[in-house]
């Protein structure tokens, strides 16, 4: 048999074999292509317009997702509504509000408005908890002298419990002294760490942390953490690592395209590095680690085993080594002249594939003309590649790395080149 000969069988085996179809494209097991938007404009309360959703998002153990949206009364205060979606039977429903539960509790305030559930929905035991943070902003001064109103003026952040199986929302906060977890501050994320029994909740704008016991209904706990400065505000998400009881948490800029001198909230930029802080709950301290990550704020954390994914404001993969401690920036998840040309002006969502092996998030892009830049981004963690796997309209899209035993991902979607309105819950189906 000649070389010739051989070669020529090669050649037909290799045809043969992309005749069957092209090589997987992606490491993971796991493959997006097609996207549904659920809304719920027609499930809400009489006369409520739906506006945003800020990462306040849950799954229950029989795969239903919740979703909560800050929402415009009739009688012109904000309130927040939350409801349930199943994607296998399609059933959609209305939960209830967070002031109406407040309102059952006798723990609501006459002036009180409750615009904001800023948190995830953290399930443990078939309970999802949530908290509020009943005002926005607060990113300059506190005391009102920069046009904001002035933080004492409200009343401060409640603590909700939402039972999967009866559909009851209780506001837990009623029996605590003054009806709420600490006064005048919000509620920005919240987290649970299982070896102590706790929620813990991460304060804005002073970003402290505070520890409720579950099982006592109580706080057991209030540590100062990264001291509130002007222009840098406390992440959206921190990172629990509960087999060594510790907590990173981080101050960054919110604003990642621009810099004005002349304006203390414009004073950085992406390329401006602050150290990450890690909080210890057996010695009660906060201590300034020795790593430091650009990107403006943290938006969205996925924790592991030994290690944490964060996200950055501006697009940033940062990785967290549990076993040393060590932060570092791993990669930009999306191309830096997309992101610098088109103003990419958030990354408020992290999600893993159910297979663990790569990283999704979709960018929320200042201005209209991203086009097809925008999208979903898959990050190999192997390899450390990202690409656009599809692409999706200039939306703000946030969420709490849900997703379904099916691997569907689930996001919230709101705004067409704006904050508000057009709210739905996004369900980006997996093959």
């Amino acid at each position: 048999m000649n070389n010739r000969f051989l070669i020529f069988i090669a050649l037909l085996l290799a045809l043969f074999l992309s005749s069957c179809g092209p090589a997987p494209r992606h490491v993971t097991d796991f493959i997006y292509e097609s996207v549904e938007y659920i809304s719920f404009d027609d499930l809400a309360p009489p006369g409520y317009r739906l506006m945003q959703s800020w990462d306040a998002m849950g799954m229950d153990d029989a795969e239903n997702v919740y979703i909560g949206f800050t929402s415009l009364r009739p009688d012109g205060k904000e309130d927040f509504a939350i409801f349930r979606y199943h994607h296998a039977t399609g059933e959609r429903a209305f939960i209830d509000t967070f002031m109406e539960a407040s309102l059952r509790a006798g723990n609501l305030h006459a002036d009180e408005e409750i615009p904001k559930g800023h948190t995830n929905f953290i399930h443990v035991d078939g309970i999802l908890y949530m908290a509020s943070q009943g005002f926005h902003d607060f990113k300059r001064a506190l005391d009102g002298s920069e046009g904001e109103p002035a933080l004492e003026d409200f009343r401060g952040a409640h603590l909700y419990a939402l039972d999967s199986r009866t559909g009851e929302l209780s506001d837990l906060s009623a029996d605590l002294p003054g009806g709420v977890l600490l006064p005048h501050e919000g509620i920005i994320a919240l987290n649970h760490m299982p070896s102590t029994g706790q929620l813990i909740g991460l304060t804005h704008p002073h970003g402290s942390l505070i520890f409720w016991d579950m099982e006592r209904g109580a706080v057991t706990r209030i540590a100062a953490g990264i001291a509130w400065q002007p222009g840098l505000v406390v992440s959206r998400d921190f990172v629990v690592d509960d087999d060594n009881q510790q907590i990173y948490m981080y101050r960054g800029p919110e604003n990642t395209t621009w810099k004005e001198a002349d304006d203390i909230y414009l004073q950085y930029d992406r390329n401006d590095a602050f150290p990450v802080y890690v909080y210890d709950y057996q010695s009660d301290t906060i201590t300034e680690s020795d790593s430091t990550v650009t990107g403006g704020m943290w938006g969205s954390a996925i924790v592991l085993d030994t290690q944490a994914y964060v996200s950055s404001a501006a697009g940033h993969l940062i990785e967290i080594d549990f076993r040393t401690g060590a932060a570092r920036v791993l990669a930009q998840l999306m191309p830096e002249e997309y992101a610098g040309e088109f103003e990419l002006s958030f990354l408020y969502i992290l999600s893993l594939s159910p297979d663990q092996k790569t990283i999704y998030s979709i960018p929320t892009y200042a201005s209209s003309d991203a086009g097809n830049f925008g999208g979903l981004y898959e990050y190999d963690i192997a390899t450390g590649q990202s690409e656009n796997v599809l692409s999706l309209p200039s939306r703000v899209y946030t969420g709490a790395d849900i997703k379904d035993r099916a691997g569907n991902l689930y996001f919230a979607a709101f705004g067409d080149h704006g904050w508000n309105d057009n709210c739905t819950l996004m369900v980006i189906g997996s093959e």
